[in-house]
């Protein structure tokens, strides 16, 4: 079975932010950001920590499926969808 990856801030604003959300939807990781990957422990879902700047890269490149970061980061890196 394949898993949803998902791409959040390794730190910073959002990381804990993102963490609390994973959480209250109900999705379970236990190691935090000590590492780089963790698994979700009742969902197939993977969770990558980046630097956010590299979060955009990473969904383009299909390395990530989804990444959660400030608009202002994608916007930087002129790697907006319409």
């Amino acid at each position: 079975m394949s898993k949803l990856k998902i791409a959040i801030q390794k730190q910073g604003r959002l990381s804990e932010k993102s963490l609390r959300l994973l959480q209250e939807s109900g999705i379970h990781i236990s190691n935090g950001t000590s590492k780089l990957k963790a698994e979700a422990h009742n969902f197939p879902i993977e969770v990558l920590f980046l630097r956010d700047d590299d979060i955009p890269q990473y969904v383009e490149q299909g390395v990530a499926d989804v990444g959660i970061l400030g608009q202002n980061e994608v916007l930087e890196q002129e790697k907006m969808w319409r």
